[in-house]
């Protein structure tokens, strides 16, 4: 897994509260066993955020509402 996944993973558990990014070094310390950086942690963010997968609320990251396959047709294909 790369820094980018346990991230994404962290603030997926952390769900539509969203996750500080204290929280999410915490989890991933917690369930990973890895001591990131906070710059590291930042950088995964603004990737994550940049491809469209996480959005920041405040100081909050929460993941970006999925998409259901009615929607993605509709998009895709127009109505």
């Amino acid at each position: 897994m790369t820094v980018d996944d346990w991230v994404y993973e962290a603030v997926d558990k952390y769900g539509k509260k969203g996750a500080t990014v204290r929280e999410i070094q915490r989890y991933i310390d917690e369930h990973h066993y890895e001591e990131l950086a906070v710059d590291t942690i930042e950088s995964a963010l603004n990737d994550l955020s940049k491809k469209g997968r996480l959005q920041a609320d405040g100081t909050r990251w929460k993941p970006v509402q999925k998409t259901s396959k009615e929607d993605a047709f509709k998009k895709l294909f127009g109505e």
